[in-house]
């Protein structure tokens, strides 16, 4: 019931971009059927996995298992103050009587005039010394499987002089625990560092360009200027190269022209 009525309300209300704060679970224990169980709960502690936490003197439950799916399967950007002009507020109190705290939640409904976008991402990190280029590559299209964002590998020099790579994953909320297991997995690597990185994005969709050769998807973005950036799909683009034997920056060039007739 409140998963649905959550979904209904978000899609009624036609939000388009959700941001949070960090999540206060509390603090203490909880009774449930497999008896007590500290806060915050294993279930809510998984979905809350990669999530900004707040701490709180309040000995009890704060985020429940329900709160926090929803919170995970909407919010694009933790972050506590939003820019954003308010247009209304919504406020629900719950039952319980805290005297550290009201036990209020409040939503923020307004628009932002920004035409870029932003959230938040987690970057992994890992040194490599001991393993071969083909493992690498291996390992950067398993982790592309599993969800990342972008994946990629920074030549180094090591400690003793040893030269090595960097492998370097930006990885969305919620793929954390899977895209480590490839990394250790594929790659033998003893420890990861991860750390959140705050991103701006251009409003973009995706369009298709029709050419000489056929269709061609591709990427439009729009900078705060007015400015249109096309990026042509790169699979796309190689497949009409391959077939019809031609150079790839032509293909690129042909597309780059029909986008500019289309516009």
């Amino acid at each position: 019931m409140d998963i649905v009525a959550a979904a209904v309300a978000f899609d009624t209300l036609g939000i388009t971009h959700v941001t949070a704060r960090s999540v206060p679970s509390g603090s203490g224990t909880i009774k449930c059927d497999h008896g007590l169980m500290p806060v915050p709960a294993p279930a809510t502690a998984e979905l809350l996995t990669g999530v900004p936490l707040a701490s709180s003197p309040v000995v009890a439950e704060l985020t429940t298992p329900t709160g926090a799916a929803i919170l995970t399967a909407l919010v694009k950007q933790w972050t506590d103050a939003p820019a954003m002009t308010i247009r209304t507020i919504g406020v629900g109190a719950g039952t319980k009587d805290f005297p550290e705290q009201p036990n209020v939640l409040r939503v923020f409904v307004g628009e932002t005039a920004d035409q870029a976008g932003s959230d938040v991402v987690w970057i992994l990190e890992t040194n490599l010394d001991d393993v071969s280029g083909e493992i690498i590559g291996f390992t950067q299209e398993r982790l592309f499987h599993a969800g990342a964002l972008d994946a990629y590998g920074i030549p180094m020099q090591m400690k003793k002089g040893r030269p090595g790579v960097l492998l370097g994953v930006i990885a969305p909320v919620g793929r954390l625990a899977e895209l480590e297991s490839v990394i250790f997995e594929q790659t033998g690597s003893l420890g990861i560092r991860r750390y959140q990185a705050h991103r701006t994005k251009l409003q973009r969709e995706a369009i298709t360009i029709n050419t000489q050769w056929g269709p061609v998807r591709a990427k439009r973005a729009w900078r705060t200027d007015g400015i249109e950036i096309v990026s042509p799909e790169y699979e796309d683009c190689a497949r009409i190269a391959r077939e019809n034997n031609i150079a790839l920056r032509d293909v690129y060039q042909m597309v780059s022209d029909a986008s500019k007739k289309r516009a």
